[in-house]
């Protein structure tokens, strides 16, 4: 009779394929963690549960379906796609490739809106792909009116999926940079939009590279502060005296951000925030 095939049998399998390809590809080896979480998503219970009922057996079904995701995660394709849902702001988001997976250091943008925006505040937050920041704002506070776009037509389906999913009211658009909130005004401008200059790949790691949209990671080549040129030129008509500008921003691209505004006609009151990792992370401004 063939031995069935238990959680700890397919983990320690999974684990000398792990060792065999981390000497032949060690950039794209997933760890072990994401093996783990992968199996626990297939069976639909949490890492520690899985690990205390390490005798339990898999059908043949659940065994299939493991082993089509940890070949995915053998080509290096990131967890949260692999899994198809990623955790943003204490909420579980869907995730694929049409959007960029949601990262912590972005829940910064989100807090530092939430702190400074007031009460009944319109928001315009183009480039929003999953739709995880505009989401959260709502559902954190109810009182703000959200608007958010994408050039995207694709990342929009999935934020809409997201805001369905999550109950939250959000107003979606497709276009480019201000053109979906053409002839409106806002309390605030808050964005991560795209930064990472195309001619430096070494600032990504290879997964990242590979999978997630590049529509939504590069800047114009030769300008990597393009995304933030073309929003700012929007918002003197698009923000209301006193409104808010908060955007996520490079390792690369804070300063010179933070310099262009604090040279702006149009805008004052820049502030330049750290992540937890000491990391400049967020640049906010206010509209003059």
């Amino acid at each position: 009779m063939e031995a069935r095939w238990t959680v700890r049998s397919v983990l320690e399998a999974s684990e000398r394929v792990l060792v065999a390809r981390g000497g032949v590809a060690p950039d794209l080896c997933p760890t072990r963690t994401d093996v783990t979480r992968t199996l626990a998503h297939v069976l639909g219970t949490d890492r520690l549960r899985l690990l205390m009922d390490s005798d339990r057996p898999l059908l043949d079904a659940e065994r299939t379906e493991f082993r089509a995701r940890f070949e995915r995660l053998l080509t290096g394709e990131p967890l949260a796609y692999v899994l198809g849902t990623c955790e943003f702001y204490g909420r579980q988001f869907s995730i694929d490739n049409r959007a960029l997976i949601p990262r912590p250091e972005t829940e910064l943008l989100v807090t530092e809106a939430l702190r400074r925006l007031p009460q009944n505040a319109t928001v315009f937050e183009p480039c929003t792909g999953s739709g995880c920041i505009a989401i959260s704002l709502v559902l954190e506070r109810a009182d703000l009116v959200v608007s958010a776009s994408d050039v995207s037509k694709d990342a929009l389906a999935l934020a809409r999926h997201n805001a369905k999913s999550l109950g939250a009211r959000v107003g979606f658009a497709e276009g480019s940079w201000w053109e979906p909130a053409a002839g409106r005004t806002f309390d605030a401008l808050v964005a991560n939009p795209p930064y990472v200059r195309p001619d430096a790949p070494e600032l990504l790691d290879a997964s990242v590279a590979r999978f997630e949209p590049g529509l939504a990671l590069f800047s114009e080549p030769g300008r990597p502060l393009s995304s933030y040129e073309a929003l700012l030129r929007g918002g003197v008509a698009g923000l209301r005296s006193g409104g808010h500008v908060l955007f996520e921003a490079g390792i690369d691209t804070t300063q010179d951000l933070a310099r262009i505004l604090e040279r702006s006609a149009s805008y004052d009151q820049v502030d330049v925030l750290e992540d937890e990792a000491g990391i400049p992370r967020i640049v906010a401004a206010r509209r003059k």
